[in-house]
């Protein structure tokens, strides 16, 4: 007859468990900041062709009446549609029931000093830093200017759910946009020949690259337009691979300090709690960020780590490059928190349970949805439960 070890939670109750502290995640650090969306102005005669993936023209003449937004209320699909029955639940009371039967819960199982053990004679866990994904531009399939040379997108690994942009030109300002169906993604390019890695966030299907340059102003012309047909392998590949908004490597500290926390663990569920609680306990909410960020701010997950502060943006970030670093898929999701709170959080990705995309409510119950230490001053853990509860208040735009 076989049984959980003694004293090991079940399986679904530390899931639940999870799932209760992500959503509480996401509700501390509620902020506004925009990263797909700018003022800046665009070819005007690409406007009604940026909402299909049926783009042809390849005109580099510039016009100044169209925006550089990406916003639209046909991107706010549920985020939950991939959750599991296992973990989902349609009422707080099951989880303030379940959650309360233990002050630290099964998520929390993962003691908060990573490397103490329950006895104070065993040796601490060995801290290795496993090896992890990581992105390369081989240029066996690539797309570049007709006229400058001046850009080249490489979509070799594009079945691994990434492409890398360079820009060698000579303009001060470049912007690459997909569109993929109805959706639109917006990146800034650097101008100094860096590569950057981008996810192909919409899995397999036609795209249509652009590269705008900047002329004068906020006003951009067409550099490169081209379509693509890309078969993407599966929906969990793209978020294993640092990018853009999740910048890491193996000397990155966040990367050593995510081992540091998972040392000694070797389940899914433990690691993500320690990171979680890691992060949960000692980031703070930067208000003064949060009031003056501009459209365009990329995250540093070693600088959040440094500073212990950082917004929204830069939570989901951290979290997702630890995670990723420890094998773990992890998404950087971006949307919108009911009434309308533009906001960052993360879903993880287990075999048990596909990925866990925590659904809360975020409503006004008198204290301050934006205070990062919230869950390390709350007494009562009960009440963590109210912000599960209605995914209809949880809409993803962007997923990273």
């Amino acid at each position: 007859m076989s049984g959980n070890k003694s004293g090991e939670k079940p399986l679904n109750y530390r899931i639940t468990a999870l799932v209760v502290l992500l959503g509480l995640y996401a509700s501390l650090c509620g902020c506004s900041f925009q990263t797909n969306d700018s003022s800046d102005s665009l070819p005007s005669e690409q406007s009604s062709e940026f909402v299909s993936s049926s783009v042809q023209s390849k005109s580099s003449t510039a016009f100044s009446s169209s925006s550089f937004s990406s916003e639209s209320s046909s991107f706010y699909s549920s985020s939950t549609s991939e959750s599991s029955s296992e973990y989902s639940v349609s009422s707080s009371s099951a989880f303030s029931s379940e959650y309360s039967s233990s002050s630290s819960s099964a998520a929390a199982s993962s003691s908060r000093t990573p490397n103490s053990s329950s006895s104070s004679s065993a040796p601490p866990p060995n801290v290795v830093i496993p090896d992890f994904e990581v992105p390369t531009s081989p240029g066996t399939a690539i797309i570049t200017d007709r006229t400058k040379n001046a850009v080249v997108i490489d979509y070799s690994n594009a079945t691994k759910g990434y492409v890398s942009v360079k820009y060698t030109g000579s303009s001060k300002r470049v912007k690459f946009r997909y569109v993929c169906g109805d959706k639109t993604y917006n990146f800034d390019i650097p101008v100094n020949g860096t590569v950057v890695y981008l996810p192909l966030s919409c899995g397999s299907g036609q795209y249509s690259f652009y590269v705008f340059e900047n002329i004068s102003g906020n006003t951009y012309s067409t550099l490169l337009s081209e379509n693509v047909s890309i078969k993407v392998k599966d929906n969990v590949t793209p978020y294993t691979y640092p990018n853009q908004f999740v910048s890491y490597k193996k000397s990155s500290e966040c990367v050593k300090k995510a081992a540091e926390l998972c040392a000694g663990k070797t389940g899914t569920i433990d690691k993500i709690s320690a990171v979680f609680l890691y992060i949960s306990d000692n980031i703070t909410y930067d208000y003064n960020l949060a009031s003056t960020v501009k459209s365009g701010y990329i995250p540093d997950p070693d600088k959040t780590l440094k500073s212990k502060k950082g917004i929204c943006f830069d939570y989901a970030s951290l979290m997702s490059a630890m995670l990723r670093s420890q094998g773990i898929p992890t998404r950087l999701v971006i949307g919108y928190a009911s009434p309308d709170i533009y906001h960052a959080w993360n879903e993880v990705y287990t075999e048990q349970t596909g990925w866990i995309t925590p659904e809360l409510l975020m409503s006004s119950r008198g204290y301050n949805l934006a205070d990062a230490t919230f869950y390390a001053s709350a007494s009562d853990k009960k009440t963590i439960a109210d912000y599960i509860m209605n995914s209809s208040n949880y809409n993803a735009v962007y997923y990273y």
